[in-house]
């Protein structure tokens, strides 16, 4: 097994993953049973434990009840009025195959750290775990919230853009701390959330006034002075983790068993995993036994 003391622990924004691969590879069906986003799911996680030389992962999974939605009914809304009908049926078919792999697929696997809790999001859960948990920790997910969650132990990767943003990168482009985005998002709301802020600031401007370069006689200064009562509501939406998110109790995974592995692959169907070199590769990494 690769993995080592030293390796990090990959905390998975879960519903990011399998939104991505519901889109590529989705429509995989075995025995009139939709098998795609499980399959495209675990590719992905083989593919970030050679990447990171690690077997060391925390699954996030977002509840389907939200407490933010209690203090603001549209959160979240555009999603939904966005979608087509064909995509409302694709989703009600994928959600099915989220369930299986939180419920069934991962600890059968041998991962023991599934995580969800009733009202949070899993970035709520990859908080609240950022704060209790001092070795290195990559997030895995695209979700720029979790940009207030970079420390010198904490970074993130998004496998979407490939692309690794560390504490020092986003103070080098963003001019701020990671502690300071709270406040940018709570001045310039967040478009992918539905969380409106100060109209017509954006995350440009809401740095300049962060950093008292926005000149106070303008409009816009004005405005955002003005939007106070904005400013604190999106506090409780934007700011993580939620308020009332308890902490989750990590347990070692494993033992990774090849027989429960090959057993899984046969259910699905996932015959290209069962070929030599790639379950030689799953044999290593996860050194199963």
């Amino acid at each position: 097994m690769k993995s080592n003391m030293n390796s990090p622990t990959l905390i998975i924004d879960s519903y990011a993953i399998c939104h991505q691969v519901k889109y590529t590879i989705g429509d995989l069906s075995y025995e009139e049973q939709k098998v795609g986003i499980i399959f495209g799911f675990l590719r992905h996680i083989l593919s970030l434990s050679k990447q990171f030389d690690t077997n060391k992962f925390l699954f996030c999974w977002d509840s389907k009840k939200s407490f933010r939605k209690d203090i603001y009914p549209t959160y979240k809304e555009n999603r939904r009025k966005e979608q087509t009908p064909e995509e409302q049926q694709l989703y009600k078919i994928a959600f099915k195959q989220f369930h299986e792999l939180r419920l069934k697929v991962l600890p059968k696997f041998g991962f023991k750290n599934n995580f969800i809790q009733t009202g949070m999001e899993a970035d709520d859960l990859i908080a609240i775990i950022t704060q209790n948990y001092d070795q290195e920790l990559v997030i895995i997910s695209a979700d720029q919230d979790l940009y207030q969650l970079l420390s010198p132990n904490v970074s993130m990767y998004s496998s979407k853009g490939k692309k690794l943003t560390t504490e020092q990168s986003f103070t080098e482009k963003y001019d701020i701390t990671p502690k300071e985005w709270v406040t940018v998002k709570q001045v310039a709301g967040c478009n992918t959330d539905n969380v409106k802020g100060i109209k017509g600031v954006g995350e440009k401007t809401a740095i300049k006034y962060i950093k008292n370069k926005l000149g106070k006689h303008t409009k816009t200064y004005n405005s955002i002075v003005c939007g106070d009562t904005i400013i604190e509501r999106n506090e409780a939406l934007v700011k993580l983790p939620f308020k009332g998110t308890k902490t989750p109790k990590i347990k070692q995974d494993g033992p990774f068993y090849l027989a429960n592995f090959i057993e899984l692959t046969d259910q699905y169907g996932f015959r290209s995993m069962q070929q030599i070199e790639t379950l030689n590769s799953w044999i290593t990494q996860f050194g199963m036994v």
